[in-house]
């Protein structure tokens, strides 16, 4: 699989195995669902400082900040390179291989690693199971267990409040 880099001036280029040599943030955005998924944006900087923004309705614009060591980033792209995350494409439900079945109103999860001129986004639809039984591809499985790996390391549980339905 290509991946496809985005520069900072908007323009992308498919390489194989484009992976970075050195990430400047990591970024993990969750979206709502029909039930009370949280919605929430967690960013980490490369000199370890942590941003915790939710986007639960009746919550919005709450922020929190705090600190983890420096090699904490560092750490996570090693697991998103071992995850395959650099391989994967910019939009995990319009891979008919990765996204063979298609169940709704599941939250989507973005992850966004952010390097010198490029970045690479996924965006991953949880509701896309490869049988009607919700397995999942072995790259979903990779991907999502990665995206836990950034909630655990950033530890977001402290913050995370389910959302509200109105």
């Amino acid at each position: 699989m290509a991946l496809a880099c985005t520069t900072s001036d908007g323009t992308s280029s498919a390489r194989q195995g484009a992976v970075p040599s050195q990430a400047d943030s990591i970024v993990l955005e969750r979206t709502t669902c029909y039930g009370t998924c949280p919605a929430y944006r967690l960013r980490l900087s490369n000199g370890g400082e942590i941003r915790f923004d939710s986007h639960n309705p009746g919550d919005e614009g709450r922020r929190v900040t705090d600190t983890v060591a420096a090699a904490t980033l560092p750490a996570l792209i090693s697991r998103a390179k071992a995850a395959g995350f650099f391989y994967l494409p910019s939009e995990i439900a319009a891979d008919s291989v990765l996204c063979h079945n298609r169940a709704t109103d599941y939250p989507t999860v973005m992850v966004t690693v952010f390097a010198k001129a490029q970045m690479k986004r996924v965006e991953d639809y949880h509701g896309c199971f490869e049988t009607v039984e919700h397995e999942t591809v072995p790259a979903i499985t990779r991907l999502r267990a990665f995206e836990v790996e950034i909630d655990s390391a950033l530890g977001s549980s402290r913050w995370v409040r389910p959302a509200n339905r109105r």
